[in-house]
């Protein structure tokens, strides 16, 4: 009887212990992993726009000399898993890569996806450094219609180069009548008026149903 008590006795002993050890490992596992996804963050955060692409591309194959498709592919992958970094992926693109400048901006659209409006348009600010800035938007907004309204200029200031005049009523006939000054459009949205090529103001009316030609209002009297 008494050595049936030490048997039983020493199962249970050894059945804590066990249960001591599987909790161990369990705890130790738990942190190792928490431990790497923090490093990973922490190196995530780190990464310059270079570094984000080149960790992208082939073996062998550097960012100064990774060919459009490779460069293009290595960039949509970046952006995907750095979406916070695609102004400053943008910017760094552009800057290797000018002659690429709406290839660029194709791709992080794309790769962004459209549910982001503001970081759309982060992105095309980023990349409007040029003459062709007109020509960005107006790609922007095929690329991303319903996100329109991020990519428009700043509110009007009476007097400023290249703004049209307060109270300017939406002009009647075809596009690009008296809204413009030159080859520019004045569209106003929302109360804000944004300037486009025609083709581009056209595109931008077409998405967005309340916008119509000409400088928005900015005194108390209202267009008719």
């Amino acid at each position: 009887m008494k050595n049936l008590f030490m048997a039983s006795n020493g199962e249970r002993i050894a059945a804590r212990i066990l249960k001591s050890a599987i909790y161990l490992l369990t705890a130790l596992a738990l942190g190792a992993m928490f431990w790497v996804a923090g490093t990973s963050t922490s190196q995530a955060q780190n990464m310059t726009p270079e570094k984000m692409i080149q960790a992208e591309l082939p073996q062998g194959v550097s960012v100064a000399t990774a060919g459009k498709a490779d460069f293009l592919a290595a960039l949509c992958a970046a952006v995907t898993k750095h979406r916070s970094a695609a102004p400053q992926l943008a910017t760094f693109s552009v800057n290797l890569h000018p002659n690429w400048k709406k290839d660029i901006l194709r791709t992080i659209f794309r790769c962004l996806g459209t549910d982001d409006c503001r970081l759309l348009g982060r992105v095309l600010r980023a990349l409007s450094t040029g003459s062709d800035s007109s020509e960005l938007a107006e790609l922007a907004v095929q690329l991303a219609p319903s996100c329109a309204p991020n990519f428009g200029g700043e509110p009007v200031d009476e007097g400023g180069f290249g703004n049209a005049p307060g109270n300017l009523n939406p002009p009647p006939g075809s596009i690009g009548g008296s809204g413009g000054q030159g080859n520019v459009i004045a569209v106003c949205f929302n109360g804000v008026t944004r300037f486009f090529s025609p083709e581009g103001a056209q595109a931008f009316l077409a998405a967005n149903p309340g916008a119509y030609l000409g400088a928005c209002v900015v005194t108390p009297v209202q267009n008719r």
